[in-house]
């Protein structure tokens, strides 16, 4: 991509805004961007003013916010993975858990997997899945008092320490 500006170096930074679903996208070269940073400008007008004012307002929360954790695995900080928006090591997904989820849910729309599993796991996963639903159906038969009931689901949870 060329720079909008100068339209003779590559476009390393790009500056996008959507306001009323109208997307407003500027690409442009570092010293393009650093020359209209210092006017006050970065090419959007109006809507860039808005734009940086959403970036600072950024990087105000994170620096309120301190150093945050810091994944033991790998050494990312939430501020790290909050600039780079990727995780470094699969401890990450533990540590910053709370930050992810929101994120999860407005990507994916859950916080759980609903897609293919390998099959050597699937009949684990099933297995699971099925003790999990009969330890819930036994709190239910508890609170309802429903102590036969409940006797043959202890009973076959316990079967599930057998397999």
């Amino acid at each position: 991509m060329i720079c909008h500006i100068c339209k003779d170096k590559v476009a390393t930074i790009r500056l996008k805004e959507i306001i009323n679903n109208v997307v407003t996208e500027l690409h442009l070269c570092q010293d393009c961007y650093e020359s209209r940073e210092h006017q006050g400008k970065t090419g959007l007008d109006d809507v860039g003013a808005n734009l940086n004012a959403l970036v600072e307002d950024e990087k105000k929360k994170v620096k309120a916010k301190g150093k945050g954790k810091r994944c033991p695995g790998c050494g990312l900080s939430e501020e790290q993975f909050r600039a780079r928006g990727r995780l470094g090591c699969g401890e990450c997904y533990k540590i910053f858990a709370k930050t992810l989820e929101p994120i999860l849910v407005k990507v994916h729309g859950s916080t759980e997997h609903h897609g293919k599993i390998p099959q050597e796991s699937a009949r684990s996963l099933d297995l699971k899945t099925e003790l999990r639903k009969l330890q819930e159906d036994l709190q239910r038969a508890i609170l309802a008092e429903n102590y036969e009931r409940a006797a043959k689901l202890r009973d076959k949870i316990k079967q599930f320490g057998s397999i």
